[in-house]
């Protein structure tokens, strides 16, 4: 009898212990948030009736239905979307590149967000090749996304002044600039620039260079003072659970091949 007195307070300790457990993670999981994002095709833009639309945001729509946690998705340009979830109006900012800058004011997951290569482009008939961008020099003027990183290799040539770099606010505005030999060269990332090129029928006349084996993180960040943040790490393991299922393929499919 004693015997299995001792049993059951220690199975209603056990259960108490799972409880209590269960109940401590659901406090830390985030229920909802508001989440910047510059329009980066095929990650993020907008539809034919100014709806946010992509990849990043139909990863997020689907992470709804897993797990009942519900992100808003605001399309502005990317020094603005950057600012207001500096001053905290917005919760979170996507796809963004950790530099140490960045980590002065925002947050970042531990876990990133998506991973791509940062590309080149130039004109098809320009016989230029470029191996090493520290070997550019400053006779060739690439254009890119005002305030935009593009990856640790690129930046530092950039910061070393190797390369001349010009500012635009969008990424069309970039290539019209290219397509009209205003510049020699465009920066910007893989899927961006397929889906770009695609979009505006350019494949033939414009093409892709590779000068880094380089592949860059992109990650969700949050605002600095942001008071749920051991809900982050978690909201990014269940992002990464539902990278197993037959809707994140679908997705993959769809956006980024």
């Amino acid at each position: 009898m004693k015997l299995n007195n001792i049993l059951n307070v220690f199975c209603l300790a056990f259960i108490l212990l799972l409880l209590s457990t269960q109940l401590h993670a659901n406090s830390n999981a985030i229920k909802s948030i508001t989440i910047a994002a510059p329009i980066s095709a095929p990650f993020v833009f907008k539809d034919t009736k100014g709806k946010p639309q992509g990849f990043l945001v139909e990863l997020f729509k689907l992470v709804e239905q897993k797990t009942g946690m519900k992100a808003t998705v605001s399309i502005m340009p990317w020094a603005r979307a950057m600012h207001e979830v500096k001053v905290g109006h917005i919760d979170a900012l996507m796809p963004t590149i950790y530099t140490d800058e960045r980590a002065q004011f925002l947050t970042f997951s531990k876990i990133p967000l998506i991973e791509f290569q940062t590309v080149l482009l130039k004109l098809a008939e320009d016989e230029l090749i470029v191996d090493d961008i520290t070997q550019l020099g400053t006779e060739k003027v690439i254009v890119k996304i005002r305030g935009m990183s593009m990856g640790k290799v690129f930046d530092d040539a950039e910061k070393a002044q190797q390369i001349k770099v010009i500012e635009v606010r969008d990424f069309d505005h970039a290539i019209q600039m290219l397509a009209q030999s205003r510049v020699d060269l465009v920066a910007s990332v893989d899927y961006i620039s397929n889906s770009s090129l695609k979009r505006l029928n350019l494949q033939d006349k414009i093409d892709t260079l590779i000068f880094s084996d380089e592949k860059t993180l992109a990650y969700l960040a949050f605002f600095k003072a942001y008071e749920n943040k051991k809900g982050i790490d978690e909201l990014m393991e269940q992002i990464k659970n539902v990278e197993g299922t037959v809707q994140y393929q679908a997705l993959v499919d769809k956006y980024l091949k």
